[in-house]
């Protein structure tokens, strides 16, 4: 992938050379009173960058939220591992003695058949 992504970025390099080199007319932009004279190329260059910026400065805001979302979960993540890991470890008992829960349901068992018995 990562040489895809160079030959791509050579690729575009040179198509951008020739498009410049093609494109050298002087040209004049108007906007209102506001008045900018240069080549075709580089005229056209600027206007990407300046989109490519907004397009940028528009995308932060998801950006950040999406970061700080994924920082929660992985919070989240860690705090539920613990609990599934202290879980797992009260659940296993020691061989030979028996937890608590268990000792309680052998002492009930136990009654219920002298009960029974008696």
């Amino acid at each position: 992938m990562k040489i895809f992504y160079i030959i791509f970025t050579v690729l575009v390099a040179i198509a951008a050379m020739v498009f410049a080199l093609q494109n050298s007319t002087p040209i004049t932009v108007q906007l209102f009173a506001w008045q900018v004279s240069g080549s075709l190329s580089i005229l056209l260059v600027a206007t990407l960058a300046i989109g490519c910026l907004i397009g940028m400065l528009i995308m932060v805001p998801s950006v950040w939220k999406r970061g700080r979302l994924a920082a929660g979960l992985k919070k989240r993540i860690k705090h539920i591992e613990k609990e599934a890991a202290g879980a797992a470890a009260a659940v296993e008992a020691p061989r030979g003695e028996a937890s608590a829960p268990e000792a309680e349901a052998a002492a009930l068992s136990d009654a219920e058949s002298a009960a029974k018995k008696g």
